[in-house]
This record gives structure tokens, sequence and C-alpha cells, in this order.
């Protein structure tokens, strides 16, 4: 499975009735804008950006069926995550170091088992940041940590 979020999106639309439908369109939208322009430089390459976050696959949660996002950046920098209403999973896999101080929004030891990871490929689910700063996979709890992971990354990793 391979098609653009914003395709995914509008085709995947939960049942209003269900209490987390809102939910399912806050992640989205936070991912698609928050997110897009904390790592592009530009308006065009926000643009540009659009076309390279897609969903690899989705899984369910609170009866909502939800996407797993692959965003991958310019300078090769690849993005999986996922958001089940009570946490996020992210995977990285970059052509170069993530040497920051993320400032304990995850604890760099911690690895973070495929089972917790629903929906990702089993290839996509790494080891922990402590051990490997290129590919690693962690846990954020919330929305806020998830803006403050790339708000990091874009000024002191993918500035540098």
């Amino acid at each position: 499975m391979s098609a653009l979020l914003k395709d995914w999106a509008e085709a995947n639309v939960p049942n209003k009735e269900l209490y987390y439908a809102a939910g399912y369109t806050e992640q989205i939208d936070f991912i698609q804008d928050r997110i897009a322009r904390l790592v592009t430089k530009s308006y065009e390459e926000y643009l540009t950006l659009q076309d390279y976050l897609t969903v690899i696959a989705d899984h369910t949660s609170k009866s909502v069926r939800l996407p797993v996002i692959r965003m991958e950046l310019e300078d090769g920098t690849v993005f999986v995550m996922r958001h089940n209403f009570n946490d996020w999973k992210v995977s990285v896999n970059s052509p170069r170091d993530f040497d920051a101080d993320f400032m304990e929004l995850f604890d760099p030891k911690k690895a973070v088992h495929g089972v917790y990871c629903e929906g990702f490929p089993p290839d996509l689910v790494y080891g922990p940041y402590a051990e490997n700063k290129r590919q690693f996979t962690i846990m954020l709890p919330g929305n806020y940590h998830v803006f403050t992971f790339f708000w990091i990354y874009a000024r002191r990793v993918q500035s540098s």
C-alpha cells in the first residue's frame, strides 16, 4: 500500500458518530500542516513535501482506521510515524547522525518493541537512539513532544 496522505485521508474519513473521529482529522492536519512546515525551508519546498507524505500501511485504534505515514525529505531522511490516540511512534532513517540534545523527550536507551508500532512494517522498527543515531525508533507521548522533536531536528540536525 502506498497512497498520498491527502488522498488516503479523504478516502478513509471515519463515521462522525465515533467518539475519536475528530482526532483522526487532527492528526492528519498536524502532520500535513504543522510538521511539514517545520521541516521545510520555503513554501515551494512545503508544497513539494506534500507529494512525499504517503501512507504505507494502516492500523485501527478506538474503532478508527488510522494511517502509518512516511515522510521523506530532500536530503534522504525518512520518518515513519503513527498515532493511536495514546502516543506516537516515530522511526527515523537518515543519511547522517541525529546528533542533538532532545531534552528528555524520549528515553534514548529504550527500544520500542514492534508490537507497539501498530501498522509498521517490521523492517521499519529500529533499535534505540543511543545505539544508532541514524536509524532508530522512539515513542513520543503527544503532539507537543512530536512538535518539539521535529523543531529540534529542523534547528539542530537539518540545519547543521
